[in-house]
């Protein structure tokens, strides 16, 4: 377990049955009945902005990863949790009533590019917990409620049609492995 995951837990608690969610559907229906709801803006280009290099996107748990992982965004939910973080919180103060997770890549297809297949489900639990956590440390600043929401990006292969135009049939992805 990770340093970050260990402070998400002391903050949450451990992983557990959730409740089914009535609630916050609730909420979010009054709200989107009151106003137009506010969603976050662009996780890409606030990360860019805060130039990371190799080493910085790699940090000390993925130091001797065989792969490149300078441009995987969503590798710093475990890296650079504190940055991704702040972006979150950023977004809330500023007026997102709605703040999306930086997990716009983090499935096993594209987490392949990078050789991050095996950390897919962190990316994504931990993604979710630092979302939230901003949220919540935004409402404790002025009252407002947030919500959060998955973010889930189109994958970078197609299931539909053959990337190879001498052989129709073949596919690099099955539907399967889209589930």
């Amino acid at each position: 377990m990770s340093q970050n995951s260990a402070s998400l837990d002391a903050l949450f608690g451990p992983v557990a049955a959730k409740p089914d969610g009535s609630d916050v559907l609730a909420a979010l229906t009054v709200a989107a009945r009151e106003r137009i709801l506010i969603l976050d803006g662009a996780m890409g280009t606030q990360i860019q902005g805060l130039g990371f290099d190799e080493d910085q996107f790699r940090g000390e748990a993925f130091a001797g990863c065989a792969c490149h992982q300078q441009g995987n965004n969503d590798l710093l939910i475990l890296t650079q949790p504190g940055a991704i973080e702040e972006i979150h919180y950023q977004y809330a103060i500023s007026g997102a009533d709605i703040l999306e997770t930086n997990t716009f890549s983090s499935t096993s297809i594209a987490q392949a590019d990078y050789g991050m297949e095996d950390a897919v489900y962190a990316l994504n639990r931990d993604g979710a917990r630092l979302v939230r956590r901003a949220a919540i440390r935004a409402e404790q600043q002025d009252g407002k409620r947030r919500f959060v929401a998955g973010a889930l990006g189109p994958t970078n292969r197609t299931a539909s049609m053959s990337p190879d135009v001498n052989n129709p049939g073949y596919r690099a992805v099955t539907f399967d492995d889209l589930r």
